[in-house]
């Protein structure tokens, strides 16, 4: 019996992106793939596929048609897409068991940069807690709970207690060798405390991955990003950037801007300062405008509209394609599901300095932020009623997120914050989207 072919129509997350030059990207948020046509029988091809989404006509002999429907740009008829993304969701994020740990190695900082939101004590994470975690995955890696760890810092300035934190990174190197787990790190720091030497002990317990701010040139960087003291940072990061690039190790830095107008308007001048000293693939950039997120400076910040951000950000993409730039951003937020907050994940945990555990670093002190505990056994104590709240897919989807073309990227924005709040969820689907085409956009030059 010879077999009907079924009927072929355009994936509802397929996006076709047109470019200056006039070649088109066509992209899907499901698959990730990307695909750039440039040839001029390619693009008429496209043209005609693009006025007739609704009707397609596939011809399985025609390159182009077979191509777009093995890469998923075209699909069966027949297929629940959205149903698809539930699977996939379901496959690549809730089943995932990698676990991923973020410490708050000590609430105090030794910078007091304008806009954090954080409120500073002389907390630090105990050697009991240390000692639990490293208790945790001993027991959870024998019971085979997890196929790799991920061991985050954060604080405050994590590397405050440098010591401590290196022999627990390279106690929990050796637990995860142990069991033949891999085992990598990373942190968010201000990186002042990084010479050279510290940087390579890092580098020896896989510690290969850094966000570090640079609010621009010194100008406007040292009122920003200051010292407790009050004097400026951006002349020690620097050196200790350039340290680090000396050094053969196979990292990944990612220079962060928080831009607000002052510092926007040196964007180009400032990268290409980066791009003149730190032209390295090791090396990225993320631009990200500055924000009211509650700290006690709030009232005080020159925060940028929400069309003038967009205008930035677009400025800034420009200018990292046209130097050769890698962005961070970019690479992160284009692949399905990349968008998904962190504290929606099962797996993923906010350890504080006294064991409590917490799923977001943004409300720390909040009571419905903290769900669990480390015992003194090698267990983690969860409550499951709060818990749940975090990770509740349901709750994350807005009843228009079945019909956005983007959904496998952001899943319903990712970020389960508002619903936890008993607040309303809001999209701002314009920015996502154009967020996401520019990030596609910079993939392909």
């Amino acid at each position: 019996m010879q077999r009907v072919e079924s009927k072929k129509k355009v994936s509802m997350y397929t996006i076709f992106i047109p470019k200056e030059d006039g070649t088109y990207i066509v992209t899907n948020t499901l698959s990730g793939a990307i695909v750039h046509i440039d040839d001029k029988i390619y693009i008429e091809e496209l043209s005609k596929i693009m006025q007739n989404c609704d009707e397609l006509i596939y011809n399985k002999n025609n390159n182009m048609h077979k191509h777009f429907y093995d890469s998923g740009l075209f699909v069966d008829d027949d297929v629940d897409e959205y149903s698809m993304v539930l699977y996939h969701h379901e496959r690549g994020v809730v089943r995932d068991n990698g676990l991923r740990l973020t410490l708050l190695t000590t609430r105090q900082c030794n910078f007091r940069c304008s806009y954090c939101y954080e409120d500073f004590r002389d907390d630090f994470m105990t050697d009991e807690t240390y000692e639990n975690i490293l208790k945790y995955l001993e027991k959870s890696l024998k019971d085979k709970l997890h196929k790799s760890v991920t061991i985050s810092l954060f604080g405050g300035e994590p590397f405050l207690e440098f010591n401590k934190v290196l022999n627990f990174l390279k106690q929990a190197k050796y637990v995860c060798e142990k069991y033949g787990i891999p085992f990598t790190s990373n942190a968010t720091t201000n990186f002042a405390l990084l010479t050279k030497e510290r940087f390579m002990a890092l580098a020896e317990v896989n510690c290969n991955f850094y966000q570090v701010t640079v609010d621009g040139f010194a100008k406007t960087h040292d009122i920003r990003r200051m010292y407790r003291c009050g004097s400026g940072s951006f002349d020690r990061i620097i050196k200790n950037l350039l340290d680090a690039k000396q050094c053969d190790y196979d990292f990944k830095i990612a220079i962060r801007t928080n831009f607000d107008g002052d510092v926007a308007n040196d964007i180009e001048e400032f990268y290409c300062y980066l791009k003149e000293n730190f032209d390295d693939s090791r090396f990225s950039i993320i631009p990200y405008p500055v924000s009211k997120m509650g700290g006690k400076n709030d009232d005080a910040l020159d925060v940028l509209t929400r069309d003038q951000s967009i205008e930035v950000l677009s400025v800034a993409n420009q200018i990292a394609v046209k130097l050769g730039i890698n962005n961070t951003i970019h690479e992160t937020y284009s692949s399905p599901f990349s968008g998904v907050c962190y504290a929606s994940k099962h797996n993923n945990h906010v350890v504080d300095c006294d064991g409590t555990i917490m799923k977001c670093t943004l409300v720390l002190d909040d009571d419905f932020n903290k769900v669990g505990c480390l015992k003194n056994d090698g267990n983690i104590d969860i409550d499951h009623k709060k818990h749940c709240k975090w990770t509740n897919r349901d709750s994350m989807l807005g009843s228009k997120c079945k019909s956005c073309d983007i959904l496998p990227v952001c899943f319903g924005k990712g970020c389960p914050l508002h619903v936890i709040k008993g607040e309303e969820h809001s999209c701002d689907r314009e920015l996502l989207r154009y967020n996401f085409i520019n990030r596609i956009k910079s993939l392909v030059i």
